[in-house]
């Protein structure tokens, strides 16, 4: 279970420009395989408001590209399924005033239109329902269903939220693992995911000081926590807006819409306890590890990354000044160079130290740095933490 914590929320985003003008963002997906956010925008006009604008942006929050998805809703419920057939965005679909009353599966297109009430692209998981939205948990491959039985404004819903294996549903088979029932919160919906053994759900009005997130559990429908979120104070219509996944722990977004523009701002919650060991790739051409145990590696404890490899050149050839080693991904990587004590083969020098040091850099590069021209393995056993 994620730790809901409102005093340690490192920024992911700040400021992002989205591609539409015309209206905040209504969510936002983080697809961890090709480090990339999804933002979907209605598109803010009567005649279309059931049309809407995806961004996508770099990790760093740079405008990449856009897609516009027709006859989809009011764009509150945006994931990605990231697998070798592709990249798929799912979405709503057949809108009734506004609204979206089924879903899409969608090829995303950079540039393109497409028509998210197509009969060839929607999914209807349950018939007879309204305001659906959909949110993927990329820990279990599970798509995430919320659906009401009643057609009214999310402080007074009542319906349910429905568990499905991801492959299934993309083949069209809507079978629930699991359904939690849901009553009237009194609360405005901003979004919600699941991850692991838990829902969690954004809470908040623009301009108004209620931000919250909340945590409850599949299993007996209890809210096991509550937090008031005061991150990014002071922006200009400042709105919650969307909820999901982001690496081990979760991201919430907070809309903006200074002068003529929609921006998104990303926070995350702090990453949780200890996390296994995460093998990370290297040039087996250049490098050789000692052992299948010294294969380079790290592991996340909290807001810390532990970092384990030892590493020899594969030609016997001398490490040189500022060799890159190997790439963290983005979620072990720090918000500034950390300078970090390795050592090296006692056979690599003589009457001198067998310390060594490595940087490892907000790109997530480990790199070597050492004048001595040394020959033999060099490794590391050290932490840092990320923010």
């Amino acid at each position: 279970m994620i730790t809901l914590a409102s005093a340690v929320t490192p920024t992911l985003l700040a400021g992002a420009t989205l591609a539409s003008p015309v209206s905040v963002a209504q969510s936002v997906f983080w697809e961890s395989v090709d480090q990339l956010w999804y933002v979907c925008q209605p598109d803010g006009t009567p005649e279309d408001m059931d049309r809407v604008t995806v961004s996508r942006l770099t990790a760093d929050g740079t405008l990449l590209d856009k897609m516009f998805i027709g006859r989809s809703g009011h764009g509150t419920g945006l994931c990605v399924e990231r697998s070798a057939a592709g990249t798929h965005i799912w979405t709503g679909a057949v809108p009734s005033g506004g609204w979206a009353t089924a879903l899409a599966r969608i090829p995303y297109v950079p540039n393109a239109t497409a028509d998210a009430s197509d009969a060839a692209v929607v999914k209807t998981p349950r018939a007879n329902v309204h305001r659906v939205s959909a949110s993927i948990d990329p820990t279990r491959r599970q798509l995430i269903f919320r659906w009401q039985s009643n057609n009214v404004s999310s402080p007074t819903a009542e319906g349910g939220i429905d568990r499905y294996d991801l492959g299934a549903a993309a083949a069209g088979t809507f079978t629930p693992l699991q359904t939690l029932p849901f009553g009237a919160s009194g609360k405005t919906l901003q979004g919600f995911t699941s991850l692991g053994d838990h829902v969690y759900h954004l809470y908040g009005d623009q301009n108004v000081d209620n931000f919250t997130v909340t945590c409850t559990d599949w299993a007996s429908g209890t809210v096991l926590q509550s937090q008031k979120i005061t991150a990014f104070p002071g922006l200009t219509n400042r709105e919650p807006e969307g909820i999901c996944v982001y690496e081990d722990t979760l991201a919430f977004g907070i809309a903006a819409k200074p002068d003529s523009v929609r921006q998104l701002n990303v926070a995350r919650f702090p990453h949780p306890g200890t996390n296994p060991w995460v093998t990370v790739p290297f040039n087996e051409a250049v490098y050789t590890p000692n052992s299948v145990n010294y294969v380079p590696q790290f592991r996340t404890a909290g807001d810390q990354v532990h970092v384990h490899f030892s590493l020899s050149k594969a030609d016997g050839t001398a490490w040189t000044q500022g060799e890159k080693l190997f790439q963290l991904p983005l979620r072990a990587r720090p918000n500034r160079t950390q300078r970090l004590i390795g050592v090296v083969t006692g056979g690599a020098v003589t009457a001198d130290t067998m310390t060594v040091r490595f940087e490892v850099a907000p790109d997530g590069y480990v790199t070597i740095w050492d004048e001595r021209t040394l020959v033999g393995w060099v490794g590391g056993d050290f932490s840092f933490w990320v923010c």
